[in-house]
């Protein structure tokens, strides 16, 4: 606070933070339901020039992004340039602005909300034109790999014998080593009828890897994220819908960090970026015109490895079951 001296008065000038106003482009609708609240409250967690993480009063994440994200469930995507924003910062929401402590508004009025639907159970894809697109997405995303991620185990899909024990390449880290060789035991359970057992295999990733979303969380996401549009466009052939998450994700709780674990929630409920919504509605609909290499290209930027780890365990999704499916008697 600094006082100055003016004739027969005393002026207080404060130094408060300065007021800057934008505008909120795109909501999703997890966040919109967060944010609709007047008594919405939260902090910022993890802060960036292309996005803020928020953990809220009731312990949940949304994140602020750049226009220039891709839409997801929890995130709000803003022309505001974020790397002004601090952790620390408390956030709120007054007069549909959300708020933040250092000033900084962003309105949220006319924001569309973004809510994407599971494919359509009626507009399904046929059995075999179903193999051809996962052949079709597996040699282009082989083609395109690039980056040390567990990406590299995508050769493992072509070999012959999946349960013959390969190692995998030299050089690359201990922890993406791990993935690799658990990707290739998944291969070998393609004729498996226990999801449970699949489930606990895949556990054991959780938390495997590097920064905000280990390698291993995002490969088991994507899995899961695949294996529940799989289960949701054949609804006569559930058995994967046997098998109960809960315990894989209570176990991420305690294992990952709490951004990762809310990410890898949503993956397992089917809810996720844009670009994985896209290749799920035209991998599994029948009418769609397929490009693969549209689909590798925008799933593998979300992240620095994360798209990659991602993408990799849809594909074992989609191996799992369309290897499943051939087995099936209508």
């Amino acid at each position: 606070m600094e006082l100055t001296a003016i004739p027969h008065q005393c002026k207080i000038r404060m130094n408060l933070p300065s007021k800057t106003y934008s505008k909120v482009t795109m909501i999703g609708s997890k966040a919109s339901d967060y944010l609709s609240s007047q008594f919405f409250s939260g902090e910022v967690a993890i802060a960036g020039p292309r996005a803020v993480y928020i953990i809220t009063n009731d312990g949940d994440i949304l994140a602020g992004c750049s226009a220039n994200q891709q839409p997801h469930p929890r995130s709000f995507l803003t022309n505001y340039d974020l790397s002004s924003i601090q952790v620390g910062q408390r956030v709120s929401v007054k007069s549909n602005n959300v708020c933040f402590s250092d000033g900084t508004r962003l309105d949220l009025s006319g924001s569309k909300v973004w809510n994407r639907q599971a494919p359509d159970a009626e507009n399904a894809v046929s059995r075999t034109k179903l193999s051809l697109k996962f052949d079709n997405l597996l040699r282009t995303a082989t083609d395109l790999h690039e980056g040390e991620n567990l990406g590299l185990g995508l050769p493992l899909f072509f070999s012959k014998n999946p349960s013959y024990q390969q190692l995998p390449p030299n050089g690359i880290s201990p922890l993406i080593s791990v993935g690799v060789i658990k990707i290739q035991e998944l291969l070998s359970l393609y004729r498996c009828r226990n999801p449970r057992f699949i489930l606990d295999l895949v556990q054991n990733l959780i938390g495997v890897g590097h920064g905000l979303t280990p390698s291993g969380d995002d490969f088991v996401g994507g899995l899961l994220f695949m294996v529940y549009h799989l289960s949701n466009i054949y609804p006569t052939h559930k058995w994967w819908n046997k098998a109960d998450t809960s315990k894989l994700l209570n176990y991420s709780r305690s294992m990952t960090s709490q951004i990762s674990h809310a990410l890898l929630t949503d993956l397992a409920g089917g809810q996720s970026h844009e670009s994985l919504h896209d290749l799920a509605d035209d991998v599994l609909s029948r009418e769609s015109r397929f490009n693969s290499e549209k689909h590798v290209r925008r799933i593998t930027q979300i992240g620095h490895s994360s798209g990659w780890d991602m993408l990799t365990g849809m594909l074992v999704g989609l191996f799992l079951m369309t290897n499943e499916i051939t087995e099936w008697k209508p």
